[in-house]
């Protein structure tokens, strides 16, 4: 299948023989592919390559013939986007959740349009910690792995004034507010409603939501999961 100038954000890259890159994009039209790129080592080709990193969003052409195909054309799409440190690491941890928990070649534009987003909030101001939970949040739900939490586990709707907390299985319980894990109702109500909770609630977020995407996972884990776990702590905003 030959595919002509198709938007995509690089997700991965890793060196592949002696002056090729294999590449792990996703694209717009054609979910997750695979792609090799050849001869882009050399001195000369350093413009191609920084096209090829990490974050960067492009539009490609490629021979696609099975699970891995060939990159034959690409370009920068604009806006070009600074992003590194902290929220560089962030993209990174973003893209392997991507990559291990998508299905390869399944067309999903609603996916590619979501990354395409945080891309650009992490270019902003955007607090890291936030920006990850929201993330985790809807691609967890995308991929209809956890009901939202929006009501109680016996269908009650959350009270603001109340604390719940989350069990694996049935869902939000009630609670005292000293329980280890407990969540205001307000803090779940706000992070329902894409409003950012209170920031300790951020870190009870975080368990909850690698709780489920590491039983979706096994022993598959991010290699990115610790690093991403300090860095996107409240504390560090």
């Amino acid at each position: 299948m030959r595919v002509e100038w198709q938007p995509a954000l690089v997700l991965h890259k890793r060196a592949y023989r002696e002056t090729s890159l294999q590449l792990e994009l996703l694209t717009r039209d054609h979910g997750i592919i695979g792609l090799v790129a050849k001869g882009v080592t050399g001195a000369k080709n350093h413009v191609l390559r920084a096209q090829l990193q990490p974050m960067q969003h492009i539009k490609v052409s490629f021979l696609l013939k099975g699970e891995l195909g060939t990159l034959t054309q690409s370009e920068p799409l604009p806006p070009v986007l600074a992003i590194a440190g902290e929220r560089l690491m962030a993209g990174l941890y973003l893209n392997e959740l991507v990559l291990k928990l998508c299905p390869r070649q399944d067309a999903d534009n609603e996916l590619y349009q979501r990354l395409l987003a945080a891309r650009t909030e992490l270019a902003g101001n955007m607090p890291l910690a936030w920006l990850v939970r929201r993330f985790e949040r809807d691609l967890i739900q995308h991929l209809g792995y956890m009901t939202p939490w929006s009501s109680t586990a016996n269908g009650s709707d959350i009270e603001p004034d109340r604390h719940y907390r989350a069990h694996p299985e049935l869902g939000l319980m009630p609670a005292k507010a000293e329980e280890p894990g407990a969540l205001s109702g307000a803090d779940l109500l706000a992070f329902n409603a894409d409003k950012m909770p209170a920031s300790a609630a951020l870190g009870v977020l975080r368990q909850l939501l690698h709780g489920v995407i590491a039983l979706h996972l096994g022993k598959s884990l991010p290699r990115s999961w610790q690093m991403i776990g300090e860095l996107s702590r409240p504390m560090r905003g």
